[in-house]
């Protein structure tokens, strides 16, 4: 066996360990469910952990093990497990029932997304980021008459067809039951590349440039956002509508998302996860000509876009979303989104420090309260960081997992909320540090 192989051995008999009870349930949860999860990106090798239930930043599994949760749940739970004005909002929509034909909070709500993110001229909402991406690049190809849609190499937008190439920063599609023509109109660029961006605005056919302006899929490497800016600039003078994909930046690195955390106002802006902290909802924010192609009152000039859902003002979700959209708007104005970006900063930094002190190499980006990790060394771009030792960057994150300390081996996240502490973070620190004396990671290289 390689040293690699070894490694991952070690792992996982230590993961078979502590976790009987998952391991049990996993046999169990085959039978009815695909791969005995919900998503892909739930599932890990050897088998993925269940939990109980969470409180705060923390959550339980069913061996009865804690865990400081940066996971999230996909980076919904920005204000953590079980936040009272979160619970109280759950209560009250279960009072005023599931679901209301044209319900006054809709209204609500939208006012709020007004007051708080940059450019909400408009709102629609619906059930989910997928829908959202997808209903945005409808608007903005009806509205243009343009037919292509650029994306940006290594970004994720949600699991619709068109959306699932380009994700491995190689023009790749995503697995199998793609079609080509479901593909055909997205152009993928480079990040940081204002001369192809400028050429492939120039033959005046592209719709959108579609954007998440946190780069997280791609691993942060957004650099001081002057490409942002760049990109507003070019898209404008082309006739190009550009749309901020905010389902990981909203609410996130500043109550009103990236937007504002850059500066940079898009014609079209796409919510989810943090925006209903964990209820299921989505959004699509803008320009209100724009947004006016699906409009079905028929005020609206031009072309008519259908959009449609019958989710979109579950009681629940949208209440939970007012409670959330407080919160945030009260802690950019406290001071807690410089807290947070703080508390990540201390873990990327503390855990470079770890892995220096055991004699690894590892660069930390950090962006608000997201911290990625890359087990590289020397110069670090995006280019090195998306091939380089990838089998063991995984391992540490199951090991981690051996340590309580919750992320997704293979989706390499750590997500903090509000309710993280200095303490959880020294406590990941930690117990990086006692994963890397407990395995060998300095003996370990790519197969």
């Amino acid at each position: 066996m390689s040293a690699l192989q070894l490694l991952e051995a070690a792992i996982h008999a230590a993961w078979r360990e502590r976790t009987p009870q998952s391991a049990a349930w996993h046999e169990r949860a085959q039978a009815a469910l695909v791969g005995g999860v919900s998503g892909t990106v739930r599932f890990f090798q050897p088998y993925p952990a269940y939990f109980e239930g969470g409180q705060g930043a923390h959550v339980t599994d069913i061996d009865g093990h804690d865990y400081i949760d940066c996971f999230l749940c996909g980076a919904c739970l920005l204000l953590g497990h079980r936040a009272p004005a979160l619970m109280d909002a759950i209560a009250e929509g279960a009072e005023r029932g599931s679901l209301i034909l044209n319900p006054r909070h809709s209204t609500e709500t939208a006012e709020m997304l007004q007051g708080i993110v940059p450019g909400a001229e408009r709102v629609r909402f619906l059930n989910s980021g997928t829908e959202a991406v997808m209903s945005a690049l409808r608007f903005a190809r009806a509205f243009t008459g343009r037919a292509k849609i650029i994306k940006f190499l290594g970004t994720y937008h949600g699991m619709e067809d068109q959306m699932l190439v380009g994700l491995d920063g190689r023009a790749n599609v995503l697995g199998a039951g793609i079609p080509p023509g479901a593909v055909e109109d997205i152009i993928m660029l480079r990040f940081g590349d204002e001369e192809a961006l400028r050429v492939a605005l120039a033959a005046g056919d592209v719709a959108a440039v579609l954007m998440d302006p946190s780069m997280h899929h791609g691993g942060l490497w957004v650099g001081d956002g002057s490409f942002h800016h760049s990109v507003r600039e070019m898209t404008r003078k082309a006739g190009t509508l550009l749309i901020f994909d905010e389902v990981i930046a909203g609410f996130r690195l500043a109550a009103g998302g990236g937007q504002h955390h850059f500066g940079v106002t898009a014609d079209l802006a796409i919510f989810g996860k943090a925006f209903s902290a964990g209820e299921k909802l989505g959004a699509v924010t803008g320009r209100a000509d724009v947004m006016g192609v699906a409009d079905p009152s028929g005020r609206s000039k031009g072309p008519f876009a259908f959009q449609s859902g019958t989710g979109n003002d579950t009681t629940v979700a949208q209440l939970c979303a007012q409670a959330a959209m407080r919160d945030y708007a009260q802690r950019q104005a406290d001071g807690g989104y410089d807290k947070i970006a703080a508390l990540a900063r201390r873990l990327g930094d503390g855990l470079v420090a770890t892995f220096a002190a055991h004699g690894l190499a590892l660069h930390a980006n950090t962006l608000g309260p997201i911290v990625r990790i890359f087990m590289i060394d020397g110069a670090a771009d995006y280019d090195r960081a998306s091939i380089t030792n990838r089998k063991q960057l995984n391992l540490f994150h199951l090991a981690l997992l051996t340590e309580g300390v919750l992320t997704i081996p293979g989706s390499n996240d750590f997500f903090l909320s509000f309710v993280h502490s200095e303490a959880d973070i020294d406590a990941i620190i930690a117990a990086a540090a006692r994963v890397l004396r407990r395995f060998d990671f300095a003996s370990a290289g790519e197969p």
